[in-house]
């Protein structure tokens, strides 16, 4: 009894601190904004919590924030833990499920204070590909084309 114990405990502890992190995917964000009248601060883009709807826009958790580089961002996030997605229809399928467009947000200057603006990109003008990177889980790589605000 008392070797079962501590088997059942060393299988315990071991699963632990060893246990497999399923369902990772990676998301690399990807694109360009561009604005004639407006001095873009920030650019917010979906978390997978958000994507997955574990949460909604108001949370903190929904969004990540990242400045733009002559107008340029690119970010790489990756997922909580969920359904290991390995293929983009696939992926891009159940989005759709959980949103009509992809939502992302941008912060920006006008008459002297800083604005938000929540921008819908249709998901079929969003290109996503696999990268193949060698690191643990699918990276998928959303370009975001010209974005104007």
């Amino acid at each position: 009894m008392k070797r079962l114990l501590i088997v059942i405990l060393f299988y315990w502890i071991s699963q632990s601190v060893y246990g497999q992190a399923c369902g990772i995917y990676r998301i690399e964000y990807v694109g360009n904004i561009s604005s004639t009248v407006r001095e873009v601060e920030k650019v917010y883009l979906p978390t997978t919590m958000f994507l997955h709807k574990v949460e909604d826009d108001k949370s903190k958790k929904a969004f990540i924030d990242t400045t733009l580089t002559n107008g340029l961002f690119r970010l790489q996030i990756a997922s909580h833990l969920t359904t290991p997605y390995n293929n983009v229809d696939q992926l891009l399928s159940y989005f759709k499920t959980q949103s009509d467009k992809f939502i992302m947000k941008v912060s920006y200057w006008e008459n002297s204070s800083l604005k938000e603006a929540t921008i819908e990109i249709d998901w079929n003008k969003i290109a996503i590909s696999i990268i193949e990177d060698g690191k643990f889980g699918t990276l998928f790589k959303f370009t975001l084309k010209s974005i104007s605000i």
